[in-house]
Formats: structure tokens, C-alpha cells, sequence
């Protein structure tokens, strides 16, 4: 038996591909660098088609947002990096702060119209009364 509970909570966002890259040819550098972190910029510019990658990776940053508990986080307090492959995310300034200890995970996908993500957060805490 455990003396932990967890709370897990699930956000998920949808971003058109058209729309980043309209905010892109729109406001350039400046746009990219309030919304993502340079590692993210260089890795969507490394890809055949940037915007689809910078799409899923806003919806990630929404996705995120709607499962960390708190408010007011901003786009550079979530970033997604590659691990192995695989997407994971890191969190800073506020978000770190409103995820504690918290366990994250996200899932991207793209395709020539939207990026899509679903983010995970599990929270640990101490066992409540009545629980199990």
C-alpha cells in the first residue's frame, strides 16, 4: 500500500499550419522567439516544412497549459525537445513552478493542415483521508 495519491490531468490543442505560418512571414524573428525557445526554433527550421513542426509544438505549449494546474503561464515556460526520438516536455519559469515534482508527457502529430498535441500531467501528493 501507498501513502501517495496522483492526480493525473490531459490537455490537448489543435494549431493550423497555415496560421504559424502566416504569424512567421508576418512577424518573423519577433514571433518566434516570444513563442518558442531557440532549440525549438532550430530544430522546426531543420525539418522539410518548419511550420508543421512549429504548429504541433504551439498546440503542445496549449495542450500543456490546459493540463498544468495554474494560470497565466506563457509560451517560453513549456518547450518541447526530442529525447531518443521521442517528444518530451521541459518546463520553465512558471510553469516549472505551478508543476512541482509533476510528471509530464505530450504526444505530437502534424500533417499538412494542423498540428495536434496532448499533454499529460501527473501529480504526486500525500495520501488523503479516505483515499483507498
Amino acid at each position: 500500500m501507498t501513502d501517495r495519491t496522483r492526480t493525473v490531468t490531459c490537455g490537448t490543442d489543435l494549431v493550423a499550419v497555415d496560421r504559424v505560418g502566416d504569424l512567421v512571414e508576418r512577424f518573423g524573428d519577433s514571433f518566434l522567439e516570444r513563442t518558442y525557445t531557440e532549440r525549438e526554433v532550430a530544430y522546426c527550421r531543420s525539418r522539410a516544412v518548419p511550420a508543421q513542426h512549429l504548429a504541433a509544438r504551439w498546440a503542445a505549449k496549449e495542450a500543456a497549459a490546459k493540463a498544468l494546474p495554474g494560470e497565466n503561464l506563457v509560451h517560453g515556460d513549456v518547450e518541447v525537445t526530442r529525447d531518443g526520438g521521442r517528444p518530451r516536455l521541459v518546463l520553465h519559469g512558471r510553469a516549472a513552478a505551478a508543476a512541482g515534482d509533476a510528471e509530464t508527457a505530450v504526444s505530437l502529430s502534424h500533417d499538412a493542415t494542423l498540428g495536434l498535441a496532448t499533454a499529460q500531467v501527473v501529480v504526486h501528493g500525500p495520501r488523503r483521508e479516505g483515499d483507498g
